[in-house]
Parts: structure tokens; sequence; C-alpha cells
């Protein structure tokens, strides 16, 4: 699941956080990959299952993992 808030998203049930920096965030889900992009992009709480990403978010795209 993905909530998106003003200047924040949270995910839960991600695999893999695979990329972090301040204009790309990229994290793994079972069968998909995520790939945030915007400004002063950072981490702000992470578990095992669950991350809340602030910042300014300017796209968001997702790919399937083969």
């Amino acid at each position: 699941m993905i909530t998106i808030m003003k200047n924040q998203l949270m995910a839960e049930q991600y695999e893999e956080l695979l990329q972090v920096t301040s204009d790309r965030i990229c994290l793994r889900f079972c069968d998909r990959r995520m790939i945030i992009q915007g400004k002063d992009l950072k981490v702000l709480a992470l578990t095992r299952d669950e991350i809340l990403i602030e910042g300014k978010m300017e796209g968001m795209q997702f790919h399937e993992e083969a």
C-alpha cells in the first residue's frame, strides 16, 4: 500500500530499498520496481516493511520485474 500526503509518501510491504539519492529513490516490491523522482528526497523512517519518504515529489514510475 502506498499513501501520499503533501510532501510525504509512505510505502508498505516493500521488499528492498535499491537506491537513495536526493533526487531519486527506488524500491522493489514483489513483482514491481517503484521509482520516485523529485528534489530534496530523504528517508525519514525505515522499518523492515515500511518506509516514509519526504521531499518534493515530481514523478513516480512503476516497472514490472521479469
